[in-house]
């Protein structure tokens, strides 16, 4: 499988299985329609007219991320690990980016509500982390920084050593 499909894969299959947890918890019924183009500068996956996702995946570190997408290439990685775990403070970039982007209209092509959707992939992560971040986290929109923000912001994981995964809306 080339890498392009290896990506757009995960991709579907993450909005998917947001979705499915999302609509459970809010009594909703979106669904994925399509997956966006990045060339017309859409979001990852298209829920609709009104409602997209854009999804970003947080990681222990840098080792775990190239390891993973390099295993899923099947290509090895001949660095040695790295074994700090910024699962959490890793998220905190990662949406500061994901904002970055958003204002710089990278997802201009899309006119309606954009979730950002926040998955951690820390084989470690338990639920407690999570609900202790959430309880702690300081939105961006408060400094006033950026000109526009997401309309809903999500965390989701895969607590450590559970088979199901959870979401919990950080904002």
């Amino acid at each position: 499988m080339k890498s392009k499909n290896i990506k757009d894969g995960h991709e579907i299959s993450t909005c998917k299985r947001f979705l499915s947890l999302y609509n459970n918890k809010d009594n909703k019924s979106l669904n994925s329609i399509r997956q966006g183009d990045p060339q017309n500068k859409e979001p990852d996956c298209i829920c609709g007219e009104d409602l997209a996702i854009e999804l970003v995946g947080v990681y222990d570190n840098k080792y775990q991320a190239e390891k993973m997408w390099s295993t899923a290439r099947n290509k090895t990685v001949s660095r040695q690990p790295d074994l700090q775990l910024l699962t959490l403070k890793n998220l905190e970039n990662e949406i500061g980016k994901k904002l970055q982007k958003l204002n710089l209209g990278n997802y201009n092509g899309f006119s309606g509500k954009l979730i950002l959707v926040c998955n951690l992939l820390s084989p470690l992560i338990d639920s407690e982390e999570v609900e202790q971040y959430i309880k702690n986290y300081v939105p961006f929109r408060s400094d006033g920084h950026f000109d526009k923000y997401f309309y809903e912001i999500w965390i989701s994981w895969q607590p450590n050593g559970e088979t199901n995964w959870k979401i919990k809306k950080l904002k």
